[in-house]
């Protein structure tokens, strides 16, 4: 405490002061000496006041006249008192918040948050055996060749707790590409735990990548990994419903594929079975449905290329085919996409896996059905398609539509892995007349002969006409029981053969008599060079499914006509115009 002794300070100022005693030394237990071989030694002092050996020196002082500290002046009227508020201000000042201790606090909670993100990435990865971003060799080599995202390949000049910052709000805010190697690389980064400034460097990239790649086959070389082996069919059949990209589907079926095949012992010895086989399929088909209304021009591609890939590791390794499910679903994407090529490529497929449709239920063979009937719908809108961006204006490209359709070959005959083998099943055997429903036989055969039509194959035509009984059996002595099915039947026979006449080469109309079928269509095949261009496309729309807007009788008429012999049917279907 701090007070004011006023009467105290008059009366030191009143005492006289001796100014001998001012500059005396302190009292010593022991002096300093010296012999006379100059040894030193210590002898006890005397009792008093020693001698000042520097009398003349000045000390500077300073004087406090009204002040005297005063420790026990609590309650002076003059003193005030220390509160909470002043050990509150003292320790404010004492501890207060450093700006560079702040900063290394920060950085040290974001590394520590890092370090714990990473550690449990990947372990997910490792005890998962359903991730589908566990590290590859092939995401090995793109990591090599693409290094990391384009954003990282910038560069900067900035130190490394800038750039951790950095990368810490970019992938917070900006989320991660998915198109393009360097995309998928970079969320491979991500999901393995692998640091943000990594990506800045290509071969600090690559090495946190072989780390990882590395403990990852230690793990699956482990014998309690082995042990178990594969996920199990619903594991698989979960994973899969959760995946929404392509991607995904197809790291989850070669990561499923390379499992079994290291628990076997042996390399690719594992087999698709039935139920993945349509997980798959679903997977697939709820990707494009999820994609529908965005840019997904590229995912027929993508599941095609999954596709086919998976097709030649299955039929190298174990000689098993994708199946009618998956070769069907491929079928269709390959005629959206308007490539006959591959379109020929998956019927051929289809053919060979022909033997596996009979023994699936009757709703999986609906659906190969309604797989063709889509196919049929694509190829079809080829032919309507006025921007040339088909090729069909190109003859060679509708000869090679007439040969998915009919499966005519340069040797004149008929290869049973065509369109056509596929139509017929369904619409003639009795037994797949009880077993699939009426409205799909008909659109399919429907779309096969207006297909025909718009191509101008008016002999071929005309002779699925005679072709579409039993042998032995004359049209004129048979009563089709099918009432207004089979009255539709007819007139879709002559609504093709009408189309068909239009499209028909001005040399046509010439059937030598008791022509075979191989014949009938291989004469089809070599009109169409002579074809104009704009005479196939004559009146060729979307809506010339309809009857309406043509001259077609009844289908009594359209069935006494299309009895009649060639020339005769040619020349009295002309007379409906």
């Amino acid at each position: 405490m701090i007070r004011l002794t006023l009467p105290r300070a008059t009366k030191l100022a009143a005492r006289p002061v001796d100014h001998g005693s001012e500059h005396t030394q302190p009292l010593k237990s022991f002096i300093r000496r010296v012999d006379k071989n100059n040894n030193v030694y210590y002898t006890l002092a005397k009792k008093g006041l020693g001698t000042n050996p520097n009398p003349d020196k000045q000390y500077a002082f300073f004087e406090m006249p009204d002040l005297l500290l005063d420790l026990d002046a609590e309650g002076a009227r003059y003193v005030r008192s220390v509160d909470d508020a002043d050990d509150a201000a003292l320790m404010k000042t004492k501890w207060a918040k450093v700006p560079r201790r702040e900063a290394i606090g920060t950085r040290l909670k974001e590394l520590e948050a890092q370090l714990a993100e990473s550690r449990g990435k990947a372990h997910a990865v490792l005890t998962q055996p359903t991730n589908i971003w566990r590290i590859t060799p092939h995401d090995v080599v793109s990591a090599a060749l693409h290094g990391g995202s384009a954003a990282a390949l910038q560069g900067t000049t900035a130190d490394s707790s800038c750039i951790l910052r950095q990368a810490t709000d970019l992938r917070k805010k900006t989320p991660t590409r998915r198109d393009g190697p360097s995309g998928l690389i970079d969320k491979i980064r991500v999901e393995n735990g692998i640091p943000p400034y990594a990506a800045d460097d290509d071969k600090l990239l690559l090495h946190w990548i072989m780390l990882r790649y590395k403990s990852l086959q230690q793990h699956l070389c482990s014998p309690k990994t082995k042990k178990y082996g594969a996920p199990p069919s619903s594991a698989m059949a979960k994973a899969l419903e959760a995946q929404s990209s392509v991607t995904g589907i197809r790291r989850l079926v070669f990561r499923y594929l390379a499992a079994g095949a290291n628990s076997s012992g042996t390399r690719h010895k594992v087999k698709l079975d039935a139920r993945l086989r349509q997980e798959i399929r679903g997977a697939c088909e709820r990707v494009l449905s999820k994609s529908a209304t965005m840019e997904a021009g590229s995912l027929p591609v993508e599941i095609l290329t999954f596709l086919g890939n998976l097709s030649e590791q299955q039929l190298a390794s174990v000689g098993a085919h994708l199946g009618p499910l998956l070769c069907g679903l491929a079928l269709k994407l390959a005629a959206r996409i308007g490539s006959l090529e591959a379109t020929s490529a998956w019927l051929s497929l289809c053919y060979q896996c022909n033997h596996a449709l009979e023994s699936l239920p009757e709703k999986e063979q609906l659906l190969f059905l309604q797989d063709v009937l889509s196919t049929l719908d694509s190829l079809r809108s080829l032919l309507n398609s006025d921007n040339g961006v088909s090729g069909m204006h190109n003859a060679r490209q509708r000869q090679l539509l007439f040969q998915l359709l009919t499966g005519v070959d340069e040797n004149n005959t008929l290869t049973p892995d065509s369109i056509r083998s596929f139509v017929r099943r369904p619409c003639l055997d009795e037994h797949s007349r009880a077993a699939h429903a009426s409205e799909l036989r008909w659109k399919l055969y429907a779309g096969y002969l207006t297909t025909l039509g718009r191509l101008g194959a008016v002999q071929t035509i005309w002779k699925e006409w005679r072709h579409r009984l039993p042998a032995g059996v004359t049209p004129s002595t048979i009563s089709l029981s099918g009432g207004d099915e089979d009255d539709g039947f007819v007139r879709a026979f002559a609504a093709a053969l009408q189309t068909a006449i239009r499209a028909m080469p001005a040399s046509g109309g010439q059937s030598p008599a008791g022509a075979s079928l191989e014949e009938c269509v291989t004469t089809d095949y070599h009109a169409i060079e002579m074809q104009e261009l704009h005479s196939w496309r004559a009146d060729m729309s979307d809506d010339d499914d309809d009857d309406a807007g043509r001259c077609i009788p009844d289908a009594a008429a359209c069935r006494s006509t299309l009895d009649l012999p060639f020339q005769e049917c040619i020349a009295k279907i002309r007379r409906w115009r």
